[in-house]
Protein backbone atom coordinates (compact mmCIF):
# COMPACT_ATOMS: atom_id res chain seq x y z
CA UNK A 1 0.00 0.00 0.00
CA UNK A 2 2.85 1.89 0.90
CA UNK A 3 4.92 1.86 -2.27
CA UNK A 4 1.22 2.42 -4.17
CA UNK A 5 0.82 5.45 -2.60
CA UNK A 6 5.09 6.66 -3.44
CA UNK A 7 4.08 5.92 -7.39
CA UNK A 8 6.60 3.34 -7.07
CA UNK A 9 5.87 0.29 -9.13
CA UNK A 10 7.25 -2.97 -8.36
CA UNK A 11 9.62 -2.93 -10.95
CA UNK A 12 11.08 0.55 -10.12
CA UNK A 13 11.52 -1.07 -6.46
CA UNK A 14 12.84 -4.45 -7.32
CA UNK A 15 15.51 -2.50 -9.70
CA UNK A 16 16.57 -0.10 -6.12
CA UNK A 17 17.04 -3.16 -4.25
CA UNK A 18 19.18 -4.84 -7.39
CA UNK A 19 21.43 -1.37 -6.64
CA UNK A 20 21.02 -1.67 -3.19
CA UNK A 21 22.67 -5.03 -3.26
CA UNK A 22 25.04 -4.23 -5.72
CA UNK A 23 26.73 -1.48 -3.87
CA UNK A 24 27.03 -4.20 -0.18
CA UNK A 25 28.53 -6.54 -2.32
CA UNK A 26 31.28 -4.01 -3.89
CA UNK A 27 31.87 -2.22 -1.05
CA UNK A 28 31.65 -5.68 1.56
CA UNK A 29 33.95 -7.49 -0.55
CA UNK A 30 37.62 -6.77 0.83
CA UNK A 31 36.12 -8.55 3.81
CA UNK A 32 34.48 -11.42 2.13
CA UNK A 33 31.04 -10.14 2.88
CA UNK A 34 28.34 -9.44 0.81
CA UNK A 35 25.39 -7.36 2.81
CA UNK A 36 25.26 -5.21 5.46
CA UNK A 37 23.24 -8.04 7.65
CA UNK A 38 26.57 -9.45 8.19
CA UNK A 39 29.01 -6.84 9.10
CA UNK A 40 30.67 -6.67 12.12
CA UNK A 41 31.19 -4.38 15.15
CA UNK A 42 35.08 -4.11 13.86
CA UNK A 43 33.69 -2.96 10.48
CA UNK A 44 31.37 -0.58 11.72
CA UNK A 45 33.63 1.40 14.46
CA UNK A 46 36.58 0.81 12.26
CA UNK A 47 36.90 0.95 8.36
CA UNK A 48 33.04 2.02 7.94
CA UNK A 49 32.92 4.21 11.27
CA UNK A 50 30.22 6.99 10.39
CA UNK A 51 30.92 10.37 10.95
CA UNK A 52 30.33 11.31 14.78
CA UNK A 53 27.75 14.07 13.85
CA UNK A 54 25.60 11.21 11.94
CA UNK A 55 25.65 8.98 15.49
CA UNK A 56 25.14 11.77 17.42
CA UNK A 57 22.03 10.81 18.88
CA UNK A 58 22.47 6.84 18.50
CA UNK A 59 25.51 7.17 20.63
CA UNK A 60 23.57 9.16 23.03
CA UNK A 61 21.14 6.11 22.96
CA UNK A 62 23.95 3.82 23.65
CA UNK A 63 25.61 5.85 26.45
CA UNK A 64 21.92 6.32 28.42
CA UNK A 65 21.35 2.10 27.96
CA UNK A 66 18.15 3.03 26.25
CA UNK A 67 20.50 0.63 23.40
CA UNK A 68 22.18 -2.30 23.53
CA UNK A 69 25.41 -2.79 22.00
CA UNK A 70 23.97 -5.41 19.93
CA UNK A 71 20.84 -3.20 18.99
CA UNK A 72 23.08 -0.26 18.10
CA UNK A 73 25.13 -2.49 15.52
CA UNK A 74 21.53 -3.52 14.25
CA UNK A 75 20.79 0.34 13.95
CA UNK A 76 24.18 0.48 11.67
CA UNK A 77 23.32 -2.31 9.41
CA UNK A 78 19.63 -1.10 8.69
CA UNK A 79 21.17 2.70 8.21
CA UNK A 80 23.61 1.27 5.71
CA UNK A 81 20.93 -0.45 4.02
CA UNK A 82 18.72 2.52 3.92
CA UNK A 83 21.42 4.51 2.20
CA UNK A 84 22.28 2.13 -0.10
CA UNK A 85 18.44 1.94 -1.18
CA UNK A 86 18.72 6.05 -1.98
CA UNK A 87 22.29 5.46 -3.46
CA UNK A 88 24.01 7.12 -0.53
CA UNK A 89 27.79 6.07 0.62
CA UNK A 90 28.35 6.47 3.86
CA UNK A 91 24.49 6.98 5.69
CA UNK A 92 23.89 10.06 7.05
CA UNK A 93 22.34 11.09 10.39
CA UNK A 94 19.13 11.34 8.28
CA UNK A 95 19.57 7.09 7.42
CA UNK A 96 20.51 6.96 11.11
CA UNK A 97 17.50 8.46 12.18
CA UNK A 98 15.13 6.47 10.20
CA UNK A 99 17.00 3.43 11.18
CA UNK A 100 16.30 4.27 15.08
CA UNK A 101 12.80 5.24 14.14
CA UNK A 102 12.40 1.68 12.06
CA UNK A 103 13.61 -0.52 15.20
CA UNK A 104 11.50 1.40 17.65
CA UNK A 105 8.34 0.99 15.51
CA UNK A 106 9.43 -3.04 15.68
CA UNK A 107 10.22 -3.27 19.39
CA UNK A 108 6.85 -1.77 19.97
CA UNK A 109 4.78 -3.89 17.32
CA UNK A 110 6.30 -7.03 19.06
CA UNK A 111 5.62 -5.79 22.45
CA UNK A 112 1.94 -5.56 21.65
Amino acid sequence: MALAQSGESSAEVLSRVIQARASQRERLAPWGMSTNGDLPLRLLTGQLRLDPHSTRALDACLDRAVLSLRGYVRVLRLAWTLADLVGLSPPGADEVDAAMQLRQTAEERRAA
